[in-house]
This record gives C-alpha cells, sequence and structure tokens, in this order.
C-alpha cells in the first residue's frame, strides 16, 4: 500500500508539473499529463483490487490532519477520469497545434485540481482543488479558436456559473463541518435541519457542474462545451461533471443514513427532467460539439435517476433495489464518460477533416477518416444510444430496470414519480438514439455521390478507435467490471456489499446482472446473445437461399435531378419533425427570411422566402428575468444609495448594522 500511495502522490504532483512544463514546450506538458494519467489509473486499480491506502500525509493550516489517498469511492472516479485523460492526452499531442502554450498549460492545471480533490482526504483540500479546476477550465475555454466576443461570453458564463456552485459548495461544506467538527471526510452520526441544508447546497451546487436542470438549458454547459478545444471539451464534459457527481457522491456519504424520503424524490425528479430535456435538445442540435453536450445533460441525468431511486429504496427499506440503484449510478457514471470523451475527440476530429462543427455542411466529408476513429465514433454514439452489448445498453439497462420497482415504494406520491420519471427516461431513450443516428449518419457514414476527399490525421484517430474499443470492452465485460466496483458501493453505502450479479436461464453463473426475485428474468448479456442467435439464423437464410436481384433506381425529387445542394436531405430536415411535434417544450416558432425581389408583390409570393425554424429553451426564458431583475435592482441601488451624496451611505450602513443586530439577537 505505500508503494500505491507513493504513485497516486507523484501522480498528483505530475499534473502541476506538467502544467509547469507546458509552459517550455507544450508536447512535454501533454506528454507530462499522459504518464501521470497512467499512474493515476495503476494506483485506482490498486485501491479497488486491494482497498484504502493515503500517500502525502500533512498537518493542515487549520490543524486538521490532510492527505492523498484513495478509498473505494474516490478510486472509481480517478478509474474513469484516467482513462479519459490518458485518450485525451494523447489526442492532444497531435491536435494542439496553436502558437500560445496557454492552452496546454490550463489543460495539465485542470486535471491536476481534478485529481487533487478526487485524492483529498479533506474537505478543505477539496474546495481548493474545486476551485482550481473552475479557474483552469475557464482558461481552456478562453484558448479556443473563433470569434473572440463569442469565446468570452462562452467562457464567462461558465466562469459565472461554476463561481455560483463554488459558493453553494462552501454552504455544503460548512453545513459538514457544523455537524463534525472538523474538515476531515468522516461520515456524519446525527441528523437533523442542518443534514437538509448540506442535501440542499450540494444538490445544487454539484448539480451546477454536472449541468442538469435547470443549470443547463441555452447556459454555461452546451456554450461552454461547443465553444471550447476539442480536447478540453472532453475533458469539461467527461471529468468535469464527473467531479461534480464525485462531490455528490461525496457528500451523500457523509450525510446520516438512511436519509429523509424527500431527498431522493427531489433528485429523481431533476434527473428525469435532466434526461428527457437534454436528449430533446440534443436531437435537434446541428453542432458537433454541441450534440454531445446535451447528451451530457442526458446522461447525467440518468445518474441522478438512479441515485434518487437508491435514496428512496434505503429510506423505505428496499435493500436490494437500493444496492441495484447505487451499482447502476456508478455504471452509468463510467459508461458515459468513456464514451463521450471519444465523441467530443470525434468532433475535433471531424473539424480537423471539414472545417466545420455544423451537421448540416459536413455532409459526410469526414467519411473518409481512419478506420480507428470511425470505429470509435460508432462505438461511442451506438453506446450512447444504448445499442447492444455496448456499455450505455447495460448502464441504461439497470437505471430502467430499478425504474420498473418504483412500484415498491410505500408512499403513493412517491410511486407516481417513479412512473412519470420511467416515462421520461423512456421517452429520452428514443430521442437520443435520433440524435446519435444524426450525428453519425451527417459526419462518418453519409455517403453522397460527390463528396471532396478529407485529410487524415492518424495522431488524432488512435486514441478515438483506443476509447472505443474501451467502450465495447467494458459492456461486454458489465457483469466482471460490476464485482468490480463493489468496494466503490460499499464505501459509499459505508456497509458490507454484494454485487447484484449471478446466473440465469442457460447463461453461467457470473455472467448475468440480477439483484433478487422482486427483478426481471431478462439481463443485458442475455439481450447480445438472443440478437446473435437471430442475425445466426437470418444469415443462414440468405446463404442457403442465395442472392436474389437487386432493383436500384435513382430517388425521387419531386422531378427535379437528384445530388443538388439544395435539394439533398439535411441534419436540420432530419430533426425538423422532433422541432414540430415538440413545438409545446421546445416553443418552435417560423423565422422567414427574404430572398427575392425588393417590391411587395414579389416579397408577398411564398417561394420568395426561406422558412426557418428556431427553438427556445423555457429555462432561458427564466435566466432572462433573473438577467432584468438583476439589472433592475441594479439601477434602483445606484439612483437610490449610491448616488453620491454621503447622507444616503450613513442611512444605509446605519439600517444594515441594525438589521445584524437584530437577527444576532434574536438567534441568541
Amino acid at each position: 500500500m505505500e508503494l500505491l500511495g507513493a504513485v497516486l502522490s507523484i501522480a498528483v504532483v505530475g499534473f502541476f508539473a506538467g502544467a509547469a512544463l507546458s509552459l517550455v514546450r507544450r508536447d512535454l506538458g501533454y506528454a507530462t499529463s499522459l504518464a501521470a494519467s497512467v499512474l493515476l489509473l495503476i494506483s485506482a486499480v490498486g485501491a479497488l483490487a486491494g482497498g484504502a491506502f493515503q500517500g502525502l500525509a500533512w498537518s493542515g493550516p487549520l490543524g486538521d490532519p490532510e492527505s492523498l489517498g484513495l478509498d473505494g469511492l474516490s478510486a472509481f472516479f480517478a478509474l474513469a477520469t484516467s482513462i479519459v485523460w490518458i485518450a485525451t492526452s494523447a489526442y492532444s499531442l497531435a491536435y494542439d497545434d496553436r502558437s500560445s502554450p496557454l492552452l496546454a498549460f490550463c489543460y495539465a492545471l485542470t486535471l491536476g485540481a481534478i485529481a487533487l480533490l478526487v485524492s483529498s482526504s479533506s474537505l478543505l483540500l477539496f474546495l481548493i482543488g474545486w476551485e482550481t479546476m473552475t479557474l483552469a477550465s475557464y482558461g481552456m475555454i478562453l484558448q479556443a479558436r473563433g470569434r473572440s466576443g463569442r469565446v468570452f461570453s462562452a467562457a464567462f458564463v461558465f466562469l459565472a456559473f461554476g463561481e455560483a456552485s463554488t459558493l453553494l459548495v462552501v454552504v455544503a461544506v460548512a453545513g459538514l463541518h457544523v455537524m463534525s467538527g472538523s474538515f476531515v471526510e468522516v461520515p456524519v452520526a446525527t441528523a437533523g435541519a442542518i443534514a437538509s441544508v448540506v442535501f440542499v447546497a450540494g444538490l445544487i451546487g454539484f448539480g451546477l457542474k454536472m449541468g442538469v436542470a435547470p443549470f443547463h438549458m441555452s447556459e454555461w454547459l452546451p456554450i461552454a462545451h461547443s465553444s471550447a478545444p476539442s480536447n478540453a471539451s472532453a475533458v469539461l464534459s467527461s471529468t468535469l461533471t464527473l467531479a461534480g457527481a464525485y462531490g455528490l457522491f461525496r457528500v451523500l456519504s457523509l450525510l446520516p443514513s438512511p436519509p429523509p424520503l424527500w431527498w431522493g424524490a427531489v433528485m429523481l425528479g431533476i434527473g428525469a427532467i435532466s434526461v428527457l430535456l437534454g436528449a430533446l435538445f440534443a436531437a435537434v442540435s446541428e453542432h458537433t460539439k454541441g450534440l454531445p453536450a446535451y447528451s451530457t445533460i442526458e446522461n447525467n441525468g440518468l445518474i441522478l435517476v438512479a441515485l434518487g431511486i437508491a435514496l428512496i429504496a434505503h429510506a423505505d427499506g428496499l435493500t436490494d433495489l437500493y444496492v441495484f440503484a447505487l451499482f447502476a449510478a456508478f455504471y452509468q457514471a463510467l459508461a458515459h464518460a468513456v464514451a463521450k470523451s471519444a465523441l467530443f475527440l470525434s468532433a475535433g476530429y471531424i473539424e480537423h477533416s471539414t472545417r466545420t462543427f455544423d451537421l448540416n455542411s459536413t455532409r459526410g466529408r469526414a467519411k473518409d477518416a481512419d478506420r480507428a476513429a470511425r470505429l470509435g465514433t460508432v462505438a461511442a454514439a451506438l453506446s450512447l444510444a444504448a445499442a447492444p452489448p455496448l456499455a450505455g445498453f447495460v448502464s441504461e439497462w439497470m437505471v430502467l430496470e430499478a425504474l420498473f420497482q418504483s412500484y415498491r415504494f410505500s408512499p403513493e406520491w412517491v410511486q407516481f414519480v417513479g412512473l412519470l420519471s420511467g416515462a421520461a427516461v423512456a421517452l429520452a431513450a428514443g430521442l437520443i438514439l435520433v440524435a446519435m443516428v444524426k450525428f453519425l449518419g451527417f459526419s462518418f457514414l453519409w455517403k453522397p455521390k460527390a463528396t471532396p476527399a478529407s485529410p487524415r490525421a492518424s495522431g488524432l484517430a488512435a486514441p478515438i478507435g483506443a476509447v472505443g474499443a474501451v467502450v465495447l470492452g467494458i459492456g461486454v465485460a458489465a457483469p466482471w467490471l460490476i464485482r468490480f466496483l463493489a468496494p466503490t458501493v460499499a464505501a459509499f453505502a459505508q456497509a458490507p456489499i454484494t454485487a447484484p450479479v449471478g446466473g440465469l436461464l442457460s447463461v453461467p453463473d457470473g455472467w448475468s446482472i440480477l439483484s433478487g426475485s422482486p427483478f426481471g428474468i431478462l439481463s443485458p448479456p442475455v439481450v447480445p446473445l438472443a440478437l446473435a442467435a437471430g442475425a445466426a439464423v437470418a444469415l443462414g437464410y440468405y446463404v442457403l437461399g442465395g442472392r436474389s436481384a437487386t432493383r436500384r433506381v435513382e430517388p425521387w425529387m419531386a422531378g427535379s435531378p437528384p445530388g443538388r445542394d439544395g435539394e439533398t436531405y439535411t441534419s436540420f430536415g432530419y430533426s425538423t419533425g422532433i422541432r414540430i411535434m415538440m413545438r409545446s417544450v421546445l416553443a418552435t416558432r417560423e423565422v422567414r427570411t427574404g430572398t427575392g425581389a425588393g417590391t411587395p408583390e414579389e416579397r408577398a409570393a411564398p417561394f420568395a422566402y426561406n422558412v426557418d425554424l428556431e427553438v427556445l429553451d423555457v429555462f432561458k426564458l427564466f435566466y432572462d428575468s433573473l438577467v432584468w431583475f438583476g439589472d433592475g435592482v441594479s439601477a434602483a441601488l445606484k439612483s437610490g444609495v449610491m448616488s453620491g451624496r454621503l447622507g444616503r451611505y450613513l442611512a444605509y450602513i446605519l439600517i444594515v448594522t441594525l438589521v445584524v443586530v437584530i437577527y444576532v439577537a434574536a438567534a441568541a
């Protein structure tokens, strides 16, 4: 264990050393981050296989002991992040060709901050890593190419939401300190009103970083992730949001157990809304990085759904469901982090090949990509669309299987929340399938008649292919991986846990994911086996029956010759049906832009206009209202209090002092 502690310490220090070295040479910074990620992976696997350990230790500024170490919970998140960072660091060596070394510096600093907060044993050290992560990520977004005004606006919105998140996390940490009397991460024994304050502050604070409803739409996550460089986008979407999930899991593991029933119900409802809206906006997005950014909202919502079910089951005494839902939450976090990193890296590959992030303009120009990039992207997108036997299929099946058990909750209103959440997740599963088919179809799989060849980039393709292989591997090996994650669930639950793995029908023992008699008889490994059997029958029929003649004809394009640019099926057209059918949620409206001549008669002709469809997020209206209110309050304070008159300043100070004195006297 001492050796693993040394490896972890070297890994954390290595990221910060990589940030310093990147100022000398960018490739040195990325190479150092790559090596540190490998060491972090080794230490995480060691902790999950051999138990918790401690590395560097010292006394903090307030006298509390601080150290770097991993237990079952932090080791899981170290495992997921290190897998992503190995791929993104290798990718960055070929991707970052800019003159300034600031992207490499901020990249390594972000990784080091996340590694620090994951491996910290002190809440104070966690806060230092959390704030460093926010500021370094802000710096990464500022390094994006493009219009400087748009980039700065995206980075500023990210920073605003990031600092709001930090303030709420500080409130949660302060509450834990009040209950335990220390900043050391130790479980709290006594429950009370402060525990609920910590839960609410933690849920909102960490939820802001995860980008779940209502902190995501038209705001920081889609804007920031789509504006950042592709290697930064992969880190932001796969591991920065994962750091938010880790913070939420860690705080919940420290709070008294079992939790109040309403904690789980609130989390389940927020998660279900996030899943549905994330999938819906992903389906209508035309941006190669905006689409996976919205998919991140959907996947993080699934984590909250599974965790909400676990908290409800724990409060209701349903131990088997509690354990199963926890495994679903952790497996979903891993499956999403790995697959999403590949999708963002492939967006960078598409941009390198086509010089655009617009799916309508891509039109298959990346179809001649290196095979590794193409196969890795297909595996990642299909996993996010829950196609068997990939990791996303297993995680989504587990979440849905847990939702099916909501009828066992004792309060009827919680059953109703579970019913609505199950419907939202099921609808989102279909919408995200549309989104991923669109992403693949208009980037790597489209084959129009005439498409100019696109340059290949093997240095970018290999990491994408490697991550795609990992996505396939953790899906096929799901039963064994779930048993490997048992220490993670045990560390969260603060109790010994047995993984829900067994035998089923003709499937050997240890090959199926089970959790007891209340659950159904189907298991993820059974589905790909059944599909393979059906494919074998179809293939045999095809081989024995011989090939039939296939008649090929030109597609009908309303009587016009096919293949013209204006008549080619577009990504926008692919999603138009959803925009129209879901107009009540998307607030879809028609926008007409004139293309005809200037006379009134010609402008009145229908063919003189292009009709476009715009969607509007309801949460944007909420934030716009907040901005309007804030501007009004600021203007009122400026004219009423801060007018430059000394008498008004003195009156303001006296009134505030009086309010504080009254509050303190009442509290005492």
